[in-house]
């Protein structure tokens, strides 16, 4: 039992950063529309790495490969324990947070976008500075979505979002906003 248990966390397992994988995240995804205090509750946020096809093509992908490792690390010391981290495919990542407000959850978004703008990336088998690496992020909350899909692709669109308006900054899905009521600019009026 408890060699199935270690074969499990190994196929959940990203083995570059040690985070979780594309398929424990996928997993975890579909669990909060599952439970309703999840939906209620639960946020998403998407994260990618800055220009990382100039840090593979400048300094070549073992140093790309090391600076995901470090990005993981960065991860790892900037979140709270209780949040899912998982390295969803190539310079992206994504975190499932549970039990905060939006605005928690856009700080803690702020704190992981400044830790790796303030962070020193430099290469140890050459000595060279590989920085300034950057990230984008998208938030979105569980409850502006109606599926593990739709929640991710929001949080998705939220963080090209971030590219598109400069990178190395944060943006938050917007809410639905509410239908507007019909106005009533007409005047009846009484003749006599």
């Amino acid at each position: 039992k408890e060699k199935l248990e270690e074969y499990k966390k190994l196929s959940e397992t990203d083995p570059m950063t040690e985070l979780w994988n594309r398929r424990a995240f996928d997993a975890r995804m579909t669990a909060i529309y599952e439970d309703q205090k999840h939906i209620l509750f639960d946020a998403l946020i998407v994260a990618d790495i800055d220009n990382f096809k100039r840090i593979n093509d400048q300094f070549g992908h073992p140093v790309g490969d090391r600076i995901i490792q470090s990005i993981a690390r960065l991860l790892k010391a900037s979140l709270p324990a209780d949040v899912f981290i998982a390295r969803t495919g190539g310079e992206e990542f994504a975190f499932i947070l549970e039990g905060l407000s939006e605005a928690s959850v856009a700080t803690l978004a702020e704190d992981v976008r400044h830790a790796t703008e303030r962070g020193v990336f430099i290469d140890r088998e050459t000595g060279r500075n590989c920085g300034p690496i950057s990230m984008s992020l998208g938030v979105c909350m569980a409850a502006d979505a109606t599926s593990a899909e739709d929640l991710y692709g929001k949080a998705d669109k939220a963080m090209y979002a971030s590219k598109a308006g400069g990178r190395n900054r944060i943006t938050l899905h917007p809410k639905p906003q509410a239908k507007p009521q019909p106005r009533k600019d007409w005047l009846l009026y009484k003749t006599e």
